[in-house]
């Protein structure tokens, strides 16, 4: 079935009998039991429902729609996506072992591994893009896990996941992909041979900044364990987080291709535009990556970062000028967003973290929405003149 009939008809519903066309919102906390022999067979054979910080037939029904559009076994919600990274690795990963984390990533995951994580005796070993592309399962001699981030936040810079897989599955190594930026709409890890792939579904499943939500699918055992550690860590979804998040994901695949309908025409105004010493999105074939991009994925999004004139100061004056732009956090709505990484997703880094993370002070963030692309380019016009 093609990935767009799936986003539109698929509600992950647990019962096909009788089932509503929209998910119901069970928003109870826990539920009753017949008899201790229910009890019995829900502790022992998993029937039925007991607690909702376990698990709740709305959030069931969204983590089973997901793991349709990714391809996977089975997948796992949470409250955030950083609840989401934490807990994925909490699960899987021991103390005493040593984690191969990509440089160009998110600064929030970042700052888990570096101040969080190493505080429970779980090594960091940081790789460079350079060394990425180059792995070998000889660099990745005694390591759990392999964390990877493509598109990258905020660079977009795209990663071979296939040949990066390879070498971690080699180790003896989970390889761990953050396709947060990409979606099940253009990108599917597991395809590629990753093992997890994890998601802020914050961002484009949900798709209207009106819901906070993580999301890891993978197949069955890893996802087990996962959500066994969730259990005990907390961050179990929201019943209704899970509904809008199931909402979102039903017109996943046409509003990924707007969001890059859109995000073309403002990458290709800027290429041009005497102000504008660089452009980051993938479709464009001055694109580093846009190669590998055009091989893995089949679409190249709706983000686009961009380097101005004047540095800090110059990707400031342009912020405060836009207009049609909202000046905002998070990415993935219908509405366009502008950031300056450096001052915000960022701002945790010091100086060589952001030059390592390819973050420069002169650079500025686009989430590209709905709307008409005519405009935008219009407001980045006026903001850069």
């Amino acid at each position: 079935m093609d990935f767009r009939t799936r986003c539109a008809r698929g509600t992950g519903a647990v019962s096909d009998i009788g089932r509503p066309l929209a998910p119901p919102i069970v928003t109870a906390s826990t539920f009753e039991f017949r008899s201790q022999q229910d009890v019995e067979s829900y502790y022992g054979e998993g029937r039925g429902w007991l607690y909702s910080r376990y698990e709740n037939p709305t959030v069931r029904a969204a983590e089973r729609f997901l793991a349709d559009l990714e391809g996977s076994d089975d997948a796992a919600l949470f409250s955030s996506g950083m609840a989401a990274v934490s807990t994925t690795v909490l699960a899987l990963v021991r103390a005493g072992e040593r984690v191969a984390v990509q440089r160009e990533i998110y600064g929030g995951t970042v700052a888990l591994f570096r101040d969080v994580l190493s505080r429970l005796s779980i090594e960091t070993t940081w790789l460079g893009l350079d060394e990425i592309a180059r792995l070998t399962p000889e660099r990745l001699a005694g390591c759990r896990m392999l964390w990877l981030e493509s598109p990258t936040n905020p660079a977009l810079r795209i990663v071979d996941l296939r040949a990066a897989a390879a070498a971690a599955s080699a180790a003896g190594a989970l390889a761990v992909v953050d396709g947060t930026f990409a979606t099940p709409a253009l990108q599917r890890p597991l395809e590629l041979g990753c093992d997890v792939v994890v998601h802020s579904g914050t961002k484009y499943l949900g798709g209207h900044s009106d819901v906070t939500a993580g999301a890891v699918a993978a197949r069955s055992d890893l996802v087990a364990a996962i959500a066994a550690s969730r259990r005990s860590l907390g961050g179990t979804a929201d019943p209704f987080a899970a509904f809008l998040l199931q909402r979102g994901m039903r017109t996943l695949s046409v509003r990924m291709t707007a969001h890059e309908e859109g995000a073309a025409a403002v990458a290709r105004f800027l290429e041009e535009h005497e102000k504008v010493r660089r452009v980051h999105w993938p479709g464009l074939a001055t694109h580093p990556d846009h190669a590998i991009a055009r091989r893995q994925m089949s679409g190249f999004g709706g983000m686009v970062s961009f380097e101005v004139e004047g540095g800090a100061a110059g990707a400031e004056r342009v912020h405060d000028r836009l207009r049609l732009f909202v000046k905002a956090a998070s990415l993935g709505g219908v509405e366009s967003l502008v950031s300056i990484p450096s001052r915000m997703s960022h701002r945790g880094l010091d100086g060589p973290e952001l030059e390592r993370s390819g973050v420069t002070p002169g650079m500025l963030r686009l989430s590209v929405g709905l709307e008409s692309p005519g405009d935008l380019v219009a407001d980045l016009g006026e903001a850069l003149g």
